[in-house]
């Protein structure tokens, strides 16, 4: 079992997933900006031809992945809207790589290993109802 202090704070996770994400993103998409704050949307600001993406990024811990509020949906619908941006999901999840069983794997580790659960970026279809 990981120690308390030792394991990633929640800012940190999110940070990793938005990493993580640009990292497999940057060579299909131009990025105009990066946004690591915790409860800013969207992460990431890109273009793609000649559309403009705003990218969410959720990260979670084993075994979930990082889901998005109904509330920041909305939010983010009313700013794509504004400025004629297509919405992009990134829902990511990390796992301590080094954990003994699965339980352990719920609690990565500042400077350990990890698992990382990305499937790349999809359209969530409740960000694109309408509220």
């Amino acid at each position: 079992m990981s120690q308390k202090g030792n394991r990633l704070s929640g800012e940190e996770l999110h940070e990793l997933g938005i990493k993580w994400v640009y990292k497999h993103i940057k060579d299909e998409y131009e990025i105009l900006s990066v946004n690591i704050e915790f409860e800013k949307n969207p992460q990431i600001l890109a273009r793609k031809d000649e559309d403009l993406y705003f990218i969410v990024v959720k990260t979670s811990t084993y075994p979930d992945l990082g889901s998005l509020s109904p509330g920041a949906a909305e939010e983010i619908i009313k700013h794509a809207d504004k400025h004629n941006a297509k919405i992009l999901f990134a829902n990511v999840g990390v796992a301590n790589a080094d954990a003994k069983d699965d339980s352990g794997m719920a609690f990565p580790e500042k400077g350990g290993q990890y698992y990382i659960n990305y499937k790349g970026l999809s359209i969530e279809p409740n960000i694109l109802m309408q509220p």
